[in-house]
């Protein structure tokens, strides 16, 4: 989880907080077991953050790249094809799926605001994995679906995709274990941090009992239920950062906003506005589809994926720049409690 990093001990601290050149500061690292300086440390942290990030949206660009060659110059069936989802059954597959897993190993990586927002992108990041794994119901073959309306995940895929979520299940387990050992055993966790361990375990202990309980419901409609929970969430992250930009900058209460703070503000409120409104016109669409007798665009729902995922890709680019020379949010960072 991401923030159990922060719980671990020697974490360091942002470089602001060690005065240049302060020997005692070097010597109390080295006293914890920790070779590098404490400044180097920080510094070196702040810089993966960064290449994190910006791999982030790399893989989003990636992914959408290779969506739209296939729509360009791929088998005239892949050209127009009503979602990026659909595209699992194309030559991008390995893109897709190789994308969302590492998007969603980054999420979980990167640390949060302690609360809401830290367990936000741990809980987004375990679906991720879940949207690649399960692709959304086909036709026989992979084909679009039956012109009876039967949907399902095609029977020559159901054995790989048994086999990768078992895989994701024992990955989960483990990260659970080490999560229970830090997060719960060693006691040094936030009231925050506890709460959203236990949100993040519940979530995937649900998950688990779907698969292995209702596997063909699972296989019909696990994909959705991951994809649309996972872009809610960074919905909701992107209003975080809205709230927080202002004070996070000015640090002054009552103090008019800077420009920069305001900058900043108001990009976050817009990328989490377009996002919300994409949701809810996707789900008018939804039941114009499903209850009322459909007429709705063919590819409705690919401009849907499109936009949010764009959304997120503008977000994470924000959220870079913002977070630039400190690496994450003052907030994220605890102090770690002393061994023995």
């Amino acid at each position: 989880m991401s923030n159990l990093s922060a719980q671990l001990p020697d974490t360091p601290r942002p470089a602001a907080a060690t005065p240049a050149g302060a020997g005692a500061g070097a010597g109390a690292g080295l006293k914890t077991g920790a070779i590098t300086p404490p400044r180097v440390r920080a510094s070196a942290s702040v810089r993966t953050y960064r290449y994190l990030r910006l791999s982030l949206v790399g893989l989003v660009v990636l992914l959408l790249f290779c969506v739209w060659a296939e729509r360009l110059g791929g088998a005239e069936v892949n050209r127009h094809l009503g979602s990026i989802s659909a595209y699992y059954y194309t030559p991008a597959r390995s893109v897709f799926v190789g994308a969302l897993v590492a998007i969603g190993i980054s999420l979980v990586a990167i640390v949060g605001r302690r609360g809401f927002e830290d367990t936000a992108l741990n809980i987004a990041g375990m679906l991720a994995p879940v949207v690649a794994f399960v692709p959304t119901p086909r036709g026989a073959g992979g084909a679009p679906c039956d012109p009876e309306g039967r949907c399902s995940v095609p029977p020559e895929f159901v054995p790989s995709v048994v086999n990768n979520v078992w895989g994701l299940v024992a990955l989960g387990a483990l990260g659970l274990g080490l999560g229970a050992w830090i997060v719960i055993g060693r006691r040094q966790s936030s009231r925050a941090t506890r709460i959203g361990f236990f949100l993040a375990a519940a979530v995937f202990v649900a998950f688990v009992l779907w698969f292995r309980l209702a596997r063909d419901s699972f296989l019909d409609a696990a994909h959705f239920g991951a994809a649309v929970p996972l872009f809610g969430l960074i919905t909701a992250v992107a209003f975080v950062n809205a709230r927080h930009a202002s004070r996070r900058r000015d640090g002054i209460p009552g103090r008019k906003p800077s420009r920069e703070a305001k900058s900043y503000r108001m990009t976050y409120a817009v990328v989490a506005g377009v996002m919300a409104v994409t949701f809810a016109v996707a789900i008018v669409l939804t039941v114009v589809d499903q209850f009322l007798g459909g007429g709705t665009p063919d590819e409705w729902v690919l401009w849907v994926e499109v936009v949010l995922l764009v959304s997120f890709a503008v977000f994470w680019v924000t959220q870079t720049f913002d977070y630039w020379n400190d690496g994450l949010p003052e907030e994220a960072s605890t102090q770690p409690t002393p061994i023995g």
